[in-house]
């Protein structure tokens, strides 16, 4: 039911955010929060190898490299 909740709770997210108009880069903070929100739900081991594998990337960082491949 958790994993349920989570799911649910990131379309709401996504949804709200698209809705309210806001920005790229607001949408991709958002996601990154919430992809932290769920790490910190892990158990203590899972909870770090978790955060080690999100993506730290800047929105900025994120724009450059996207306008590179395009």
């Amino acid at each position: 039911m958790e994993y349920r909740f989570g799911q649910v709770g990131l379309l709401v997210l996504v949804v709200s955010m698209s809705v309210g108009g806001c920005t790229s880069r607001s949408w991709y903070e958002g996601m990154q929060l919430s992809a932290e929100n769920e790490c910190q739900k892990q158990p203590p081991g899972a909870r770090e190898d978790c955060l080690l594998r999100l993506n730290k990337k800047s929105h900025d960082a994120y724009e450059k490299e996207r306008a590179a491949i395009q």
